[in-house]
């Protein structure tokens, strides 16, 4: 069972924080409190020469991150791999990422179990003009973590991304982008969705075509960037555009 109290208090800390330290300890009371052991998150680039502006934060043990970085493993990590193409959460070892690995790949798989690192849940990161990413809570015993932890991860995660992201900003002198000027129509949608509804029933809802309600949609997305809709309500909600009380309301 998840402490709700636990999990919406790191939650609210990685909404509001620009600091490295507040980041971490965030993220390991996630961790404990989603029932995993270790995490890490980070930009997929070259660890052993990091570009400018790449980011990446872990309680990894120091050895096995050492083991990481001089092996060059992040090169053919499964994965990491696992997360190019897709925006979607997902557990790990599964079948079809077992049956595709190549020897190297089954070679790092072995010694991360030797370390208790045999599964996990991986969220990937892909946000325009910036370097793809991921975040990965990883535990000895897969079979232990409670079923609502993955999409409590899931939303957990677009926050975590967020923090990240005013880190390296900040880092490089740079200002937070302003926010976008929402229209009453985008902003109902911009609500809906983030009560997860469809576009079906947004539409019903509020009496329009699927057709426009999926151009009110896009049209909010472009505003930030073209942001995939997984990152958008962590996004507005950092905003102040919605609020977790238009969120959470049923009516």
């Amino acid at each position: 069972m998840i402490d709700r109290d636990d999990y919406k208090q790191a939650v609210s800390i990685l909404g509001e924080t620009s600091d490295d330290n507040q980041v971490y300890e965030a993220l390991e009371r996630l961790t404990c409190v989603l029932g995993f052991d270790r995490f890490a998150i980070s930009h997929h680039v070259d660890l052993l020469h990091p570009p400018v502006g790449a980011y990446g934060l872990t309680n990894y043990d120091s050895d096995w991150l050492n083991e990481i970085i001089t092996g060059r493993y992040f090169l053919d990590d499964p994965v990491q791999i696992s997360c190019d193409g897709r925006n979607t959460g997902f557990l790990w070892p599964n079948p079809r990422m077992l049956e595709r690995l190549t020897p190297r790949q089954r070679y790092i798989f072995e010694q991360g179990a030797k370390r208790n690192l045999r599964g996990g849940y991986t969220v990937p990161m892909h946000l325009p003009g910036e370097y793809a990413g991921s975040c990965t809570f990883a535990t000895s015993r897969l079979e232990t973590v409670p079923s609502e932890a993955m999409p409590a991860a899931f939303f957990a995660v677009s926050f975590a991304f967020e923090a990240m992201r005013r880190v390296v900003r900040l880092r490089a002198g740079l200002e937070l982008p302003a926010p976008p000027k929402l229209k009453p129509r985008e902003r109902e949608v911009l609500i809906l969705l983030g009560r997860g509804k469809t576009y079906g029933e947004i539409a019903d809802i509020l009496h329009l075509s699927e057709h426009t309600t999926h151009e009110y949609a896009k049209r909010i997305m472009r505003a930030y960037g073209n942001i995939q809709r997984n990152n958008l309500i962590a996004r507005a909600l950092f905003d102040g555009i919605v609020t977790y009380p238009e969120l959470l309301s049923m009516h």
